[in-house]
């Protein structure tokens, strides 16, 4: 199977009628109505109907990502059941032996409710959501399940729970269900679905609360303009939708792991539960301080999507416990119990194809990684080697995604994506081919003359490598600002004066693909022209800019540089049509920058593993392991929303924030963990360099720059919040 986000017509179905049936029996008043005891009947016997209870039951044929998306819908509407805890009772009880749990599952199949404790905590005090209005209560007793009834005590005014919330009593009648190991495996299994169906509600909620967000910053004006055109307003949210959307992916991507088997499928459901709760919280604070006054008036509806968010995130305990849970799994071989999650369609690899072309490349490397190269290897251009690219080149490594008429295999943009990878896996630099590829891809789309077919057969035969010359000392992220001019000579050639900064691997590049004004006259976007400029040209001065990141990029001049009109890539005065097209290429740029992030987090959980703090391996400290497996969280929603930018580039897929999105979450919290990490290996990690904790250092320094580099963060959020949350456009 190759890489797959999308869901199935049948999914989209399911998930449509859940809407309406949400929309038609959780009504904003019915939720109000519901508050003081905290459970809605009606809408419980409506599920009844729906069929959701039924849909996990041993046999019933439902999947785990059929009852996800059951629970997203119902975390839109804030629906006031008890869903996850009743959906996996539900199945519990299908899955145990014996007269009395299927006494209780027939009574269940008759509109009885049955929920269970979710904290099975041996020290601590039971609690059970929908206690009060439940016929009976599950819960782990001295490796016996148990059924309670008859016996709940309240458990008095709450955050968001009404009446609902119930402590399990020892007055009323208990009945052993089922003991022994196999018992204690089965709840323990349902509570590892409840934590995915409560993130699926979570997420869902959290969404909501943007778009209502969204909604107020459109109409409300201040000082004359919508309040979402200020960036004040549209940065904050561009980013917590940036993490819901990542939480949403992140938890199929946990499903889909429980699907297939996979050895991480249950430290994916920790981190997946753990960060719904995280994003949930960011999400609803920010959407309500979106309000202003207006937000904490409890005639708004957002303060329920405040309250709620917190509420559903603490019915396990501390959410920081999953995490520790998480690192445990991760790192210290501890079990997670294995969901039967049924068929799934979605695909979270790359693929089989693009596996097996990864493996050519790490099989390359082994075999051409002399000590000489491998004492050579650095990981920005300075670790170039020529006769290196070529080998690639020659074996079909560099762009086996371009097509055979360009010098590529026609293979898929899956394979070349993982083998990218591979480059830094085997700490190879990968700054200069994924440059030369955007540039080589767009000239072979817009090619139209020999020059333009020669040199991107020299690109793809490794003889050539490109480079992008879009800023410019004056201009920063708005390129289209650009002052650099292109004149015609009379003779029909043109001649270039400016200049350009930032042009990374322009020392070693054979070709620029430049952005010049050409018709100062028209409207900024309308007069510039895209221009595939030889570099050893006369009148090309190449200087060095050297960086905090321990990489050098360049600045160019151009002074009476003469090109044939050949040079020219599409219309004159037509470089917006040229951009758009590389702006499609450069969707999956996050993904370069990822790989950074996960350099730095092999290389500190590589330490973690041998470090000790206070005479014990520092593993066994919950601070550090939790730290560990936060950055390890991070780096798994990073990727996700990479990889979906890269299946759409792929697949072909309309979506102009995708792209943006995964750029800005994998850049700025690349920055955000280098702090941390810096400050949980020191003083060690002071040291520079490449190897040991060295790794962690130069990560610290080139978090940074990521942020600016490829359109700084504050641009892709204002994209993010116009595309995503249809915000007004937040600059001008």
């Amino acid at each position: 199977m190759k890489m797959n986000f999308a869901l199935t017509e049948e999914h989209e179905m399911l998930r449509d009628a859940a809407a309406r049936l949400f929309q038609a029996e959780s009504s904003a008043a019915r939720v109000r109505a519901a508050e003081d005891r905290g459970f809605d009947p009606a809408l419980y016997r409506a599920l009844g109907e729906f069929g959701a209870f039924a849909l996990r039951q041993a046999g019933g044929g439902g999947t785990l990502l059929e009852a996800s998306l059951i629970s997203e819908e119902l975390g839109r509407s804030l629906g006031s059941v008890p869903f996850a805890e009743a959906i996996v009772a539900t199945r519990l009880l299908s899955l145990l032996p014996g007269e009395a749990a299927a006494a209780w599952l027939a009574r269940v199949d008759d509109g009885a409710l049955v929920t269970l404790v979710t904290d099975p905590t041996p020290s601590r005090r039971r609690m059970a959501n929908g206690g009060m209005a439940a016929d009976g209560i599950l819960l782990l007793e001295n490796g016996r399940i148990v059924i309670a009834s008859g016996a709940a005590e309240r458990f008095g005014e709450n955050l968001a729970f009404g009446s609902s919330l119930a402590w399990v009593g020892d007055g009323g009648e208990n009945v052993v269900l089922a003991e022994g190991a196999e018992a204690v495996s089965a709840y323990e299994a349902v509570l590892e679905e409840w934590k995915i169906l409560q993130a699926s509600m979570l997420n869902g909620l959290a969404r909501r609360a943007l778009e209502l967000a969204a909604e107020y910053a459109t109409e409300r004006h201040a000082f004359g303009r919508a309040i979402g055109s200020y960036q004040g307003i549209a940065h904050p949210l561009a980013d917590a939708i940036s993490e819901v959307e990542g939480a949403q992916l992140l938890l199929r991507k946990a499903i889909w792991a429980h699907a297939r088997g996979r050895d991480d499928a249950g430290a994916l459901t920790s981190m997946a539960y753990w960060w719904a709760t995280q994003a949930a919280a960011r999400a609803t604070a920010k959407s309500l301080h979106t309000f202003g006054g207006y937000g904490v008036s409890l005639e708004y509806d957002i303060q329920l999507y405040y309250r709620r968010a917190k509420a559903w995130s603490l019915l396990a305990g501390d959410p920081r416990q999953e995490l520790l849970r998480a690192g445990r799994r991760l790192w210290l071989g501890e079990a997670a119990q294995r969901i039967d999650a049924g068929e799934v369609t979605l695909e979270f690899s790359f693929g089989e194809e693009a596996e097996t072309h990864a493996a050519r490349v790490r099989r390359f490397f082994e075999d051409n990684l002399t000590p000489e190269l491998r004492a050579k290897a650095h990981h920005s251009v300075a670790g170039y080697d020529a006769g290196l690219h070529r080998k690639l080149a020659a074996e079909g490594l560099l762009f086996p995604h371009w097509p055979r008429e360009a010098g590529g295999s026609g293979q898929s943009l899956y394979d070349y994506y993982a083998g990218i990878e591979q480059f830094s896996l085997q700490g190879w630099e990968h700054m200069t081919g994924p440059i030369t590829n955007s540039v080589g891809d767009i000239v072979h789309r817009f090619a139209t003359t020999d020059a333009h077919r020669r040199a991107v057969r020299e690109m793809a035969d490794g003889d050539a490598l490109g480079c992008l010359g879009f800023s410019e000392p004056s201009g920063g992220s708005d390129i289209f600002a650009a002052k650099t001019r292109a004149d015609r000579d009379g003779d029909g050639n043109w001649i270039i004066n400016g200049s350009k900064i930032f042009t990374t691997s322009a020392n070693l590049a054979k070709y620029c693909f430049l952005l010049a004004r050409t018709d100062p006259a028209k409207a900024k976007h309308a007069g510039l022209t895209i221009f595939l400029v030889p570099l050893d040209a006369p009148g090309v001065d190449i200087q060095a800019v050297e960086t905090l990141q321990d990489e050098r990029t360049n600045i160019v001049y151009l002074s009476d540089v003469r090109i044939s009109d050949d040079c020219r890539i599409g219309e004159v005065d037509g470089a917006l049509s040229v951009m758009a097209a590389m702006l499609k290429t450069e969707h999956g740029s996050g993904d370069q920058y990822r790989h950074g992030h996960a350099l730095m987090l092999r290389v500190a959980a590589a330490w973690a593993k041998d470090a000790e703090r206070d005479g014990r391996p520092l593993l066994e400290d919950s601070d550090a392991i939790a730290r560990l497996a936060m950055a390890t969280t991070h780096g798994e929603v990073s990727k996700v929303l990479c990889h979906r930018a890269i299946w759409m580039m792929a697949e072909d897929i309309d979506n102009r924030y995708w792209g943006p999105m995964a750029k800005v979450f994998a850049t700025e919290i690349f920055n955000r963990d280098s702090l941390d990490l810096m400050d949980l290996a020191a003083p060690e990690s002071l040291a520079a360099g490449h190897s040991g904790l060295g790794g962690v250092e130069i990560g610290y320094r080139q978090s940074i720059g990521t942020t600016i580099y490829g359109g700084t963060s504050e641009v892709q959020r204002s994209l993010i919040a116009e595309q995503a949350l249809a915000l007004p456009k937040s600059r001008s």
